[in-house]
């Protein structure tokens, strides 16, 4: 099946229906946030639920440094049928503003992934849980495979969105797009400048972003009328020292963890989890490309495996399709993470 057939509707045997509503006992809600010492560093946990019993879903931020609290009302409905914890990670947000700034230390992945492994034994032992279930996005998802990959014992489940392969793939993906694009809309100009860089160098960051400088105008909606939605949001929600720490902390984790991006490809080094491993995609994502996300999905060998794409849904499909995004969480991912000890 093409993949512009896969993006006029959810692929996962079964239809959108609404979600779930599973009877519980007397809510017992929790709303709190602090500040967690992880690797010696206090980075912002939020936790938040209608009622502890539910299973606790800790969701790891793209970016890297794009922070998701800003956001926190997209996960209100969420918080009926699971307790969402959110994280600034070392080196963003409100954690890069109250621990130092760009002076913090160890902004790496495998730190950041021993963060989140010991964030998940906090919250375990914090809510009383066995096990938690994981949701990576983007960049979080090259930390949330680090994480199920190296401790599958704490994860009833990982959930992948804006899934990552590789950076080689995402590159020559985005590369032959634009490519294709300029020349069915007779751009000569721009097909001139894409044929003589050629086929860019990975590991040629410059290279990179000078010929993605137009990228997301190129790519247009959904993710582009997306985007533009969202600094309003964030700036009318929040206070100036928040909109600063979020911003100044994107930059340093972006350029902190870009070697670590640039070598990542998970199809050869994490084609093995020990826990329920799902992909839920936006079917039109072209930042992580849902073709690679499938391609890294159809590899990767787990104890179960379901794939869920998103219809007219792009890179942020969690935000910009909560209500969608929750049924697959609601009918798919949790009874399975139940049963695995969530």
């Amino acid at each position: 099946m093409a993949l512009n057939d896969l993006s006029r509707r959810a692929v996962c045997g079964w239809g959108l229906a609404a979600p779930l509503l599973l009877a519980a006992a007397p809510a017992r809600s929790i709303a709190e946030e602090s500040f967690v010492p992880l690797g010696g560093v206090d980075q912002w946990v939020g936790i938040k639920g209608g009622d502890r019993a539910n299973p606790v879903l800790l969701i790891v931020h793209g970016g890297p440094g794009d922070v998701l609290w800003p956001y926190v009302d997209k996960f209100q409905t969420w918080e009926k049928q699971f307790t969402i914890v959110l994280w600034d990670q070392r080196g963003a947000g409100r954690s890069y503003g109250h621990s130092g700034g760009d002076k913090t230390g160890d902004v790496h992945l495998a730190r950041i992934v021993e963060d989140g492994i010991e964030l998940a034994d906090y919250l375990r032992r914090k809510l009383g849980k066995r096990r938690i279930i994981l949701l990576g996005h983007s960049w979080g998802s090259i930390v949330g495979v680090g994480m199920a990959k190296a401790r599958p014992d704490i994860f009833a489940a990982y959930v992948g969105t804006g899934q990552v392969e590789s950076w080689k793939a995402s590159v020559n993906f985005q590369f032959d797009l634009l490519l294709a694009r300029a020349r069915t809309d007779g751009n000569d100009a721009t097909v001139k400048e894409l044929e003589a860089i050629g086929r860019p160098d990975p590991a040629d960051t410059g290279q990179y972003f000078g010929f993605t400088r137009n990228y997301r105008a190129a790519m247009a909606a959904p993710d582009q009328a997306w985007l533009q939605s969202l600094r309003p949001l964030f700036q009318s929600h929040h206070g100036e020292k928040d909109y600063e720490d979020a911003s100044a902390g994107m930059g340093f984790s972006g350029r902190s963890l870009l070697p670590d991006q640039i070598i990542s490809d998970l199809a050869t080094t994490a084609a093995k989890i020990g826990t329920a491993f799902f992909v839920i995609q936006g079917a039109d994502d072209v930042i992580t490309p849902t073709s690679l996300a499938i391609d890294y999905f159809g590899r990767v060998k787990a104890p179960y495996k379901k794939l869920c794409l998103i219809p007219n849904a792009g890179h942020f499909a969690f935000l910009a399709n909560p209500e969608t995004f929750l049924s697959v969480l609601v009918n798919k991912v949790r009874p399975i993470a139940i049963a695995r000890g969530a």
